[in-house]
C-alpha cells in the first residue's frame, strides 16, 4: 500500500491511479497563466530515456515519490509541479494526457538502457495525469539529479485528440547549467523563458508552475488520403550510422531497425523499438518534421511509378542520414 501521506495527496487532487480528473476544490490553487498571450510552448527532445519498458508498470500515477506496494519514499527534495494546458486562444484543454519523466535524485533514469548511476527503488520514474475541465494538472515528484552534461530538467509529453502532440522540457530557474545546456540553448531567449520556471515556497512542498500551450490540428490542411501514402514499416539501415554509435542509449546491437509510420485522421506518427510513438508534422510534400526525436526530419522517396519506396531520416544536426526501405503498406 502507498503511504498515508500519499493517499492524502491523491485525495486532495481528486485523482486516481493513471491520473483521473481533479476536484473543483483545486481550482483556486492555480493562478492566471504567466503566458498571457498563449504562445505555443517550444518543442524539446524526447531525450534517450523516455518511458519504454516501464510503461507497463501498474503504478504510473501523479505521485512519483512512492511506488505501490512499497513503503519507502524516493530520495531527494519533494516538489509539486502543476499548471494548465491551454490552446493559443488561452482556452483550457480538458482531458489532455500529461506525461512526465525525469532522472532520480542520483541522476539516473528508470529506463532499461540507462546503466550509469545509482538506482532509487522508491522513485516511480514517470507518471500520467489527465487535465480537468479547467485544463489543470498536478504531479508530486522530486528535484531530479544532474544527468550527463545536461541542466536539471523534467520531460513532458502532452497528447489530446484534435491537437498536435507536444514534447517539451521544464527547466529550473537559477541553475548554472542552464547557460550551457545544449537543447535549452537551441531556443531563443524568449522561448527559454517559457520553459524555465522558479521553484517557490508556497505549500508543504516547494512548487513549480508550468503552464503549457498546445496547438490545434488545422482541419483540411493535408487530406487524410494523402497521408495514407506514407503509412507502412520501413527497415532502417542502422549499421555505420550515428545511431550505431549511440548503442548505449538505444540498446541493440541491431542490424536493421523497423520504423513504423501510421496515421490517425490527419495526424501522422512514427514508432521505433527504443522510442515511444511520436507525432511527426507535415512540412511540405514528402517531408515531415520529427523535431522531438533528436531534432530530426523525414523525407520520403518515391520510385519511378510515383509510389513511396523508402525514406531518409535526417538525424539531428549535420549530415546524418539514415535510410529506410519500405517493407509494406502498413
Amino acid at each position: 500500500m502507498k503511504s498515508i501521506n500519499r493517499k492524502k495527496f491523491i485525495s486532495r487532487l481528486g485523482t486516481g491511479v493513471g491520473g483521473s480528473f481533479f476536484g473543483t476544490s483545486l481550482i483556486t490553487a492555480f493562478k492566471t497563466a504567466d503566458n498571457e498571450d498563449c504562445k505555443i510552448t517550444p518543442v524539446q527532445e524526447l531525450g534517450p530515456y523516455p518511458a519504454m519498458k516501464y510503461r507497463t508498470q501498474p503504478d504510473h500515477d501523479v505521485d512519483l515519490t512512492t511506488i505501490e506496494g512499497q513503503t519507502g519514499i524516493a530520495t531527494g527534495q519533494i516538489i509539486t509541479v502543476f499548471g494548465r494546458i491551454t490552446n493559443k486562444h488561452c482556452n483550457p484543454v480538458a482531458s489532455a494526457v500529461v506525461e512526465i519523466w525525469s532522472a532520480n535524485h542520483y541522476g539516473k533514469y528508470r529506463h532499461e538502457f540507462d546503466t550509469k548511476g545509482q538506482d532509487d527503488p522508491n522513485f516511480q520514474g514517470w507518471g500520467q495525469a489527465i487535465t480537468n475541465s479547467n485544463g489543470e494538472y498536478r504531479f508530486k515528484t522530486i528535484v531530479p539529479g544532474l544527468y550527463s552534461d545536461r541542466a536539471r530538467h523534467i520531460h513532458f509529453k502532452i497528447s489530446k485528440r484534435g491537437y498536435h502532440e507536444l514534447v517539451t522540457q521544464l527547466y529550473f530557474e537559477g541553475e548554472d547549467r542552464n547557460k550551457t545546456d545544449g537543447p535549452l540553448n537551441q531556443l531563443t531567449h524568449e522561448e527559454q523563458q517559457q520553459i524555465i520556471r522558479p521553484l517557490l515556497d508556497k505549500d508543504v512542498y516547494k512548487q513549480m508552475e508550468f503552464n503549457i500551450v498546445i496547438e490545434e490540428v488545422l482541419k483540411g490542411a493535408v487530406p487524410e488520403k494523402v497521408l495514407k501514402d506514407y503509412v507502412g514499416t520501413y527497415e532502417l539501415e542502422f549499421k555505420g550510422t550515428i545511431l550505431e554509435k549511440l548503442q548505449s542509449y538505444v540498446g541493440g546491437p541491431y542490424e536493421e531497425i523497423p520504423l513504423k509510420i501510421e496515421n490517425e485522421g490527419t495526424q501522422v506518427y512514427m514508432t521505433l523499438p527504443f522510442a515511444p510513438r511520436t507525432e511527426i508534422i507535415w512540412s511540405q510534400k514528402d517531408e515531415f518534421q520529427a523535431w522531438a526525436f533528436f531534432r530530426s526530419s523525414i523525407r520520403f522517396v518515391r520510385d519511378q511509378s510515383g509510389a513511396i519506396a523508402s525514406l531518409e531520416l535526417h538525424y539531428g544536426v549535420g549530415n546524418n542520414i539514415i535510410r529506410g526501405i519500405r517493407q509494406n503498406n502498413g
